[in-house]
């Protein structure tokens, strides 16, 4: 026989001393805890930038549009295809050490390009012609997959050579978690821009990264040389961004635009949810330009 606290306590009062008491603790213990969690992804480091030097080579790698907190996933699911178990001793899951083997390349960085639709690649700079076959194999069977449900792996591989050039270097400490996350692109992407421009540096540009969750640590390089190669054939922030110009501030940050989406056709007692929509787009001024002419409820 078992009693829960709820099943002892629901004959006090909601606002009883005790109570009070008890959600001052559990909310302070989260807090704590939520604070550490805090500390331990950096966010009282203080990132020093330095003069250094990308290594370059061949990246055999995903190219993926969606929101740059995916290349953690994007990375994970290649491990997967490389066979590497990130699992200790006892069977637990464990931290990636995949520093200096997994890279990521994020194309847009300059804040043009609204959330979800920021382009990235992640795989693998490598010698090992074995780690190189066995991801470009998966090529073969990429195309049975399910493009939602096997989504990033159902991606293909692709292979381009990146030079070595000289960079500028900085090192933040990662957990892997949804913390990393937020440093990463409010803090340390930022400080990374603000150096760029600091130092006259124009337009758009290019960010690859390497971590070891073991390790507890990222390595941040921004090439200052041959930045196109970086790009992986594909266009410039500036001309990709284009598209995204007629776009209202809540599109670039929900990432998609109000105009292309399909309207609903349901309607209630008459009222057309298709047309409230419309309304609504004039209203808050997205979506494109109004017609001047209301829609009829």
């Amino acid at each position: 026989m078992s009693l829960n606290y709820h099943e002892l306590t629901m004959n006090e009062p909601r606002d009883s001393p005790a109570r009070r008491k008890q959600h001052l603790v559990i909310c302070t213990v989260m807090g704590a805890m939520f604070l550490h969690s805090g500390i331990s992804a950096g966010l009282f480091h203080n990132m020093t930038i330095e003069n250094g030097e990308f290594p370059g080579g061949e990246f055999t790698h995903k190219f993926l549009t969606r929101d740059y907190a995916a290349a953690v996933g994007t990375s994970r699911a290649i491990e997967d295809d490389l066979g590497i178990e990130n699992v200790d001793a006892k069977g637990w899951e464990a931290p990636s050490d995949s520093a200096d083997l997994m890279f990521s390349v994020f194309l847009d960085n300059d804040g043009s390009i609204p959330g979800g639709m920021t382009r990235f690649a992640s795989g693998i700079i490598t010698e090992d012609s074995e780690k190189k076959r066995k991801l470009l194999e998966k090529n073969s069977i990429i195309d049975e997959m399910d493009p939602k449900k096997d989504y990033p792996k159902n991606v293909k591989y692709d292979v381009v050579t990146l030079p070595k050039v000289d960079a500028a270097v900085a090192m933040h400490p990662t957990t892997g978690g949804v913390w990393s996350a937020l440093l990463q692109q409010f803090k340390v992407f930022p400080t990374l821009k603000k150096y760029h421009e600091t130092n006259g540096g124009s337009g758009s540009f290019v960010i690859v990264t390497t971590c070891s969750e073991k390790q507890g640590m990222c390595m941040y390089y921004m090439p200052l040389s041959e930045k196109e190669v970086f790009y992986l054939g594909n266009e410039s922030t500036e001309e990709y961004g284009k598209q995204f110009e007629d776009s209202s501030g809540i599109e670039k940050f929900l990432g998609f635009k109000f105009n292309e989406m399909t309207l609903p056709s349901v309607s209630i007692s008459g009222t057309k949810f298709g047309n409230v929509f419309k309304g609504l787009k004039k209203l808050m001024g997205i979506g494109g330009n109004a017609s001047g002419k209301g829609a009829e409820l």
